[in-house]
């Protein structure tokens, strides 16, 4: 009886393993069917002039999928209307970022953009802001972050960083 009891504790031990083992490989299937997508969809813009063609919604989804290539993890603004100044949150474990999506043609972000930003920063608590562009920022900009944990990505650089991941 004793021996019955060991036996079907085993085989329900191994069914729970086994269980377990395939959401893990569902878990991890699913992971690389979403990652590919994401990735053709960096590659197919690592060109400056393909950025500059896409919407404002496109641009804010290929800056999303970018920073979360590179660990973070990524959620839009769910605000409806306006959204404050603010794309895109992130949390790494090292910390919380906000970020800024700005696609121009050819004018350049200006200096209020990034004093908003910095205002942000401290209205939500967030120690790190990002503001990405297809254009270029100001010299004042570059002179204002200096001391500050705001990270500038222009458009060359943006491509440098998509380039990276493909």
């Amino acid at each position: 009886m004793n021996n019955r009891i060991d036996s079907d504790i085993q085989i329900v031990s191994w069914g729970v393993l086994l269980f377990f083992l395939f959401l893990l490989l569902l878990k991890w299937l699913r992971h690389l069917r979403n990652a590919t997508p994401s990735r053709r969809f960096l590659c197919r813009h690592r060109r400056l002039s393909k950025l500059k063609k896409m919407d404002w919604e496109q641009f804010e989804r290929l800056v999303q999928v970018l920073f979360e290539q590179q660990g973070w993890h990524v959620r839009g603004n769910t605000k409806l209307g306006a959204d404050g100044g603010i794309d895109l949150w992130m949390k790494k474990w090292h910390g919380e970022a906000i970020v800024q999506c700005k696609k121009y043609d050819e004018a350049k972000v200006g200096i209020q953009v990034i004093r908003e930003m910095y205002g942000l920063m401290h209205e939500h608590q967030i120690a790190h802001a990002y503001v990405v562009t297809t254009s270029t920022f100001t010299k004042e900009c570059y002179r204002f972050v200096e001391d500050k944990k705001i990270t500038l990505i222009d458009g060359k650089g943006l491509v440098r960083m998509i380039r990276q991941r493909c």
